[in-house]
């Protein structure tokens, strides 16, 4: 019984030291994140499912990419499941936070997720 509280303490500690977390006004650099917190406070993590809205022009979205092109129309009003988290950008333009969700082809989709929020291209968090 001595030998599993040591273990489990290291593995609770271990687990925490690699978790990162993305805040809206502190992203200084790229990088890849378990977790992001977004301007209006909500927390969002690897797993966590986003409801998709409709396009911002009607035909293609603005903010939500695939293969560097606007997603199409079909994404509109699903439920999709974050698979990566990442910041993009560099020191004269900015960086953003990015989540990236799959099942869609062969290449990931990318969010723009402040700007697709405001836009209401995202509609919200799920869970």
């Amino acid at each position: 019984m001595k030998l599993h509280i040591p273990i489990f303490i290291f593995l609770l500690v271990s687990k925490a030291a690699f978790a990162q977390t993305l805040r809206y006004d502190k992203i200084t650099n790229e990088g890849k994140f378990t977790e992001y917190f977004s301007k209006s406070g909500e927390s969002i993590k690897i797993n966590d499912t986003i409801e998709i809205g409709y396009p911002g022009n009607g035909s293609r979205f603005n903010f939500i990419t695939q293969g560097n092109e606007p997603a199409g129309v079909i994404i509109a009003n699903t439920k999709v499941v974050v698979t990566k988290i990442k910041s993009i950008g560099n020191p004269k333009r900015g960086y953003k936070a990015y989540l990236f969700f799959s099942g869609y082809g062969l290449l990931p989709v990318v969010i723009d997720y402040e700007s697709a929020l405001e836009t209401h291209e995202v509609k919200r968090k799920i869970n």
